[in-house]
């Protein structure tokens, strides 16, 4: 075992938690995770995805891998992740669920689809970060990871209720992170760009044939790396400088350069927008 893995058991072990951790980024981290002695609760959806999962990472490792087959949506998740964790000392959550899924106006999208994204991105995040974050204060060892999204730097048209939500999982982690860093508990937000996962082909017809993605492990192994060195990790140069970019400049040119994005990425119509534009 290598020296930086050595160092994320003794941090983080014994237990890690990964919410969204049967494919994609969430995979790659229980890869990682697990090569460094970590044992793993994977929550999803699937059942068949996570016992597939589950039984690699053991058989390949050697840890103990937990599942639980969950929507991270469902008014349960509190009490049926405290189940499965009760007897545990898990002293890393990741939370990598809410990858988006097609674009349309918010108007064009049901209210249901919009409070799904709201629950998923941010009452998910809050429960279990809550859940999990105090037995780590009480310890003074542990860490969060929260993934969200270049989304989480502008408003953007078509995918609105996504951006938004993604930049609560942002400011989120930087509060965490200021209030618990003197507690001994680290929190990262990871703004990922484009990934090459699962969740994100489904979303894009055509994903990949015309942007450069970032792999899931690169990602994983990125944040990783910076979990207790700052409040916000962006895994990959061209990110960074785009990231430190939308945050530098003025919000109308941002708000229409994302969602002239948004709408390349979709085949979807792009009008710009100025500030001086009259209401209709």
């Amino acid at each position: 075992m290598e020296p930086a893995q050595r160092d994320l058991a003794a941090r983080y072990g014994p237990w890690a938690l990964i919410a969204g951790g049967s494919d994609g980024i969430g995979e790659a981290f229980a890869r990682r995770l697990a090569a460094a002695g970590i044992n793993l609760v994977l929550v999803a959806r699937r059942s068949d995805v996570l016992a597939a999962a589950a039984s690699a990472l053991e058989a390949e490792h050697g840890v103990e891998v937990r599942t639980l087959a969950l929507d991270l949506t469902a008014e349960g998740l509190e009490a049926a992740v405290a189940a499965v964790v009760a007897d545990l000392e898990v002293g890393l959550l990741v939370y990598n669920a809410g990858a988006v899924h097609g674009a349309a106006t918010f108007l064009d999208r049901s209210p249901a689809e919009a409070r799904h994204l709201v629950d998923l991105n941010c009452t998910g995040p809050v429960v279990l970060a809550h859940l999990l974050g105090r037995p780590m204060r009480e310890r003074h060892r542990g860490g969060m990871i929260f993934m969200t999204s270049m989304s989480a730097l502008s408003g953007a048209a078509y995918v609105a209720t996504y951006a938004a939500t993604k930049s609560f999982d942002l400011v989120l982690a930087e509060g965490l992170w200021h209030e618990l860093r003197p507690e001994g508990v680290d929190v990262l937000a990871v703004v990922a760009g484009a990934t090459d996962t699962p969740a994100m082909r489904a979303s894009i017809e055509g994903f990949g044939q015309t942007m450069a993605l970032a792999e899931p492990d690169d990602v994983a192994a990125a944040a990783l790396a910076a979990l207790g060195r700052g409040p916000v990790c962006v895994p990959d140069a061209a990110n960074a400088e785009a990231a430190a970019y939308l945050r530098a400049n003025d919000r109308v040119e941002i708000i229409n350069m994302m969602s002239q994005a948004t709408a390349a990425m979709y085949d979807l119509p792009f009008t710009p927008a100025t500030a001086a534009d009259p209401a209709p």
